[in-house]
């Protein structure tokens, strides 16, 4: 019995099974950066509660902090079976930046514990970044250029896939991202001054810039967020959800501006301000989740189009 396929044609299968694997995981990588980033912001937010004696934190500091080391546990033993997406390196420096936050952090000054959180959270997103680059262009479209053979064509009316994929990456792995550290910052140093009952020179400096930077970053999102809802024609209707939390976000934004930079008595509680900044951030998380969903379903999709194409028959 012949063979089913010549070398030629076995080597285009095997070239698009590799490339095919490399993105599944890198979206599954991708998903887990996002993820333990979020909990580093919270235990981030939780710690500076604790560090300025708020003890009402305690009970969910701790299980989060389990949370935090089985996440990076996995995201450590699933990077070694991924073919080197994340480097030793990047591996390396991500346990050291947790050994860094996690070593008697009690008797950390509160901002030594904020910014080796946020160095944390700067190598978390580099890495989600870097992933995203990898995954930019579609696998027909690398094996049809790497064998001489035509990529499956698309809908000449149609917005291009790939450019669909290009921004929608930007979205979920920098944009979106870049907006929840923000929020995330403002979480963490208004819960600690609610905690404290006042803001001192420093925090308050620090806040009003990173305010600042959220409303330069919301503004940008939302358009862009806009862009996507027509580009993808409602495909993630968690996009929505950015214009309704608008009036929650400006409702934080400011009643830090109003009550915690005052420099009069602080009335919110520390915990009425790291919950409401919770909620929003969530609606960003779930944004980016079902933007990588999304990638992944068009990652499926590139496959079953290339396998119908007459090309590698």
């Amino acid at each position: 019995m012949n063979a089913p396929f010549d070398t030629q044609a076995d080597n285009i299968f095997d070239a698009f099974c590799v490339a095919f694997r490399e993105r599944q995981d890198a979206l599954s990588l991708m998903k887990q950066l996002s993820q333990l980033a979020k909990t580093v912001q919270r235990h981030r937010g939780m710690s500076m509660a604790l560090l300025a004696g708020n003890l009402v934190f305690q009970g969910d500091f701790d299980v989060l902090q389990a949370q935090l080391e089985r996440r990076l546990a996995c995201l450590e033993a699933f990077t070694s079976r991924t073919g080197g997406l994340l480097t030793n390196r990047d591996k390396e420096n991500l346990h050291h930046a947790w050994c860094s936050i996690r070593a008697d952090w009690q008797g950390d000054e509160v901002i030594d514990n904020f910014e080796l959180h946020s160095h944390f959270i700067e190598q978390l997103q580099g890495m989600l970044v870097a992933l995203s680059k990898q995954i930019a262009r579609p696998v027909s479209v690398l094996v049809a250029e790497a064998t001489n053979q035509p990529a499956p064509a698309e809908d000449a009316q149609a917005y291009p896939r790939l450019f669909k994929q290009i921004e929608l990456l930007s979205f979920v792995s920098v944009q979106a991202p870049t907006m929840m550290e923000q929020i995330a910052r403002i979480r963490g140093l208004a819960t600690y001054a609610a905690a404290k009952g006042e803001c001192d020179y420093h925090h308050d400096r620090k806040l009003r810039y990173v305010i600042s930077l959220a409303r330069a970053q919301h503004e940008k999102l939302r358009h862009q967020a806009e862009r996507l809802e027509g580009i993808l024609g409602g495909a993630i209707s968690s996009l929505l959800l950015i214009k309704t939390y608008e009036l929650k976000l400006m409702f934080l934004l400011t009643m830090v501006e109003q009550d915690i930079l005052s420099g009069r008595t602080i009335t919110a509680s520390s915990h009425q301000v790291f919950k409401l900044a919770s909620e929003i951030i969530d609606v960003y998380i779930k944004v980016v989740d079902d933007g990588l969903a999304l990638l992944s379903r068009w990652h499926e999709e590139d496959m079953e189009a290339w396998l119908q194409s007459a090309s590698v028959a």
